[in-house]
């Protein structure tokens, strides 16, 4: 019997979040024997402006749970009939995105579900069985965990920018199968008098060119040349959390473990000791420089080419040799 994988189709302001591509994209990528399919939970007036691009979508089937009473997120609802529908169908998978509305779902799912769940995964496959292996950062960032679940669904929560969203032509237009759930006795305990949804942020993580600095670089006004050499390469800047911690940059380009996990084809740290915590967030780059003055910094031996000197001086030869 053919396993069954679901993916949780989060939408914001009408439009589909990357972080579902990128899970459709890795579980057709390295599920084999695995059909992979989709839920999505929403009002008739969203699904239907969605409806386009959830066709777009490599699934070969979409679940469409939709009411009136889902007309906006809401946890005891929205984990009540999600939990509905999880028990009915028993799915051999259930895959979810790491984002604040999914990290707040996923947990009371499971507990009503009384099933594990990964949280916050970087690496999704599966072993021999066909049964799901989760990989998620762990004592603080030191070590990475591989977890097996004993509980169906294996259930796990995937972090924005773990994978690439590479286009399938696994799956034609998938089928839509519309879900009819007994509402009666879904009450919210919440009234939303209002709902404003801030302007998307440009998703710079996946970024071809990613230019990121650490506390190697000693100072505030050094790190400000990042934001110049990347404008000159058409890149993206980025910083460590110790960076970010010293007031050189600010929160939203984190990248590491408490930050964003980037995807670019081009990674050049400067003056980052390339500690677990940060290398997590880096592992899906297809190439890593590294320029430091300590030859045993862990990302040294992470980077594809490590350059053994100061990161201040490589930085701004750089700047200069592109100017002219």
């Amino acid at each position: 019997m053919t396993k069954e994988a679901i993916v949780y189709i989060e939408i914001c302001d009408n439009k589909i979040l990357d972080v579902t591509k990128e899970i459709i994209s890795k579980a057709n990528c390295s599920f084999d024997g695995v059909e992979v399919n989709g839920i999505v939970i929403a009002n008739s007036k969203t699904l239907d402006v969605c409806m386009p691009e959830l066709q777009s979508l490599s699934l070969h089937k979409i679940y469409a749970l939709t009411d009136d009473i889902l007309d906006n997120y809401s946890t005891c609802i929205y984990s009540q009939v999600l939990a509905n529908f999880l028990e009915e169908k028993n799915p051999d998978i259930f895959l979810m995105g790491a984002t604040t509305n999914g990290r707040d779902l996923a947990p009371r799912t499971a507990s009503k579900l009384n099933i594990g769940l990964t949280a916050d995964c970087t690496d999704l496959q599966l072993d021999d069985a066909g049964s799901l292996l989760a990989t998620r950062p762990t004592y603080g960032g030191k070590m990475m965990a591989t977890i097996l679940s004993k509980t169906k669904p294996n259930f796990a929560t995937i972090r924005a920018g773990a994978f690439k969203n590479k286009p399938s032509l696994k799956y034609s237009v998938p089928q839509i199968v519309y879900i009819q759930q007994n509402m009666d006795g879904v009450n919210c305990l919440l009234t939303i008098l209002n709902c404003e949804i801030k302007p998307k942020l440009e998703n710079w993580t996946c970024s071809e060119v990613i230019i990121a600095g650490g506390l190697g670089l000693k100072s505030k006004e050094n790190f400000e040349l990042i934001y110049e050499l990347a404008k000159l390469c058409d890149g993206k800047p980025a910083a460590t959390r110790a960076a970010i911690e010293q007031g050189w940059a600010p929160q939203e380009i984190q990248v590491g473990q408490t930050g964003a996990s980037v995807s670019p084809k081009l990674y050049i740290a400067f003056g980052i000791s390339g500690a677990m915590q940060h290398l997590v967030g880096v592992t899906n780059s297809d190439v890593v420089i590294a320029i430091n003055t300590d030859k045993f910094a862990p990302i040294m031996k992470f980077a594809d080419f490590a350059i053994v000197a100061d990161a201040e001086s490589v930085l701004k030869s750089m700047i200069s040799s592109l100017q002219d």
